[in-house]
């Protein structure tokens, strides 16, 4: 995500700074931080504040779920400019006024998410993503999207490792001396994960192909995504479901993707705002 916001929206002197670092074999460790601990949390109107001072801005405010935040060595913060609009910004860890803790969710737990607490944090005046204020907003509501399609790409994902790992499951689980998948609501079930798989996958593509090619996406970014917030849990509850008590234990992975799939509903902001 850091990566492409630099190629994407970064300048010459930004992109010169930084990109090098991540054609290296170890590559910095780096985050795009636009959640925050607010509730109905909208991510066009960020609480955390970018303040312009002489020579640079000050940023203030709390991420949260920022994922590898203890290892963090780059990040992507999104922050309001009054009288302009959202914007981001580029920080590099270690100031002496930004502190780190850990935020464990219910899900990701191999992304180590943590929060991230910005008191009056000085960057320079270049740390902005953007030209101009216009081109900095405009940039934001981009990555904005952007991440949304790419939380879409992670529910249509996982999804698909759940009906590859239900259907030999269902095959091969004997119930009553026949095979459960034998069972028309347990066959149904399977279907239906099958058939919502493919709408999340095909509406996440549409918006993704005419992004790639600069074309309008919004619309069809807001479609993917609500599709794939409903039904991606729904997909992670019938694998839990079809498994029966082997679901609810950690020694199916069926679990693990259940949780990780309630991510995508809150994660660069909820449904409800």
């Amino acid at each position: 995500a850091v990566s492409n916001a630099l190629v994407l929206w970064g300048n010459a002197e930004q992109q010169g700074t930084y990109l090098p670092a991540f054609t290296e074999e170890s590559a910095p460790v780096a985050a795009l931080a636009l959640a925050e601990p607010t509730p109905l949390f909208d991510p066009m109107t960020p609480a955390m504040t970018a303040t312009p001072v002489d020579g640079g801005w000050t940023l203030s405010g709390i991420k949260s779920l920022v994922p590898n935040a203890a290892s963090c060595e780059l990040l992507i913060v999104g922050a309001m400019v009054e009288g302009e609009g959202p914007a981001l910004f580029v920080v590099e860890s270690g100031p002496a006024r930004m502190k780190i803790a850990a935020d464990p969710a219910m899900g990701l737990r191999a992304a180590a998410t943590g929060q991230i607490r910005f008191d009056e944090v000085v960057v320079p005046a270049s740390a902005r993503l953007g030209a101009s204020a216009e081109a900095a907003t405009a940039a934001y509501r981009e990555c904005v999207r952007l991440s949304r399609l790419a939380w879409c790409a992670m529910a249509a994902g996982t999804g698909k490792a759940v009906l590859d790992y239900v259907i030999p499951y269902v095959n091969d689980r004997q119930a009553f001396g026949e095979p459960i998948s034998h069972r028309q609501s347990v066959a149904f079930m399977v279907a239906n994960i099958a058939i919502e798989l493919e709408s999340m996958r095909l509406t996440t593509l549409r918006a993704a192909s005419l992004a790639e090619q600069g074309k309008p996406y919004a619309r069809e970014a807001a479609i993917a995504r609500r599709l794939c917030v409903d039904k991606g849990m729904q997909i992670g509850s019938d694998g839990v479901q079809l498994l029966g008590g082997h679901g609810f234990t950690k020694e199916y992975p069926v679990e693990r993707w259940y949780r990780d799939l309630r991510a995508i509903g809150v994660m660069e902001g909820g449904l409800l705002v």
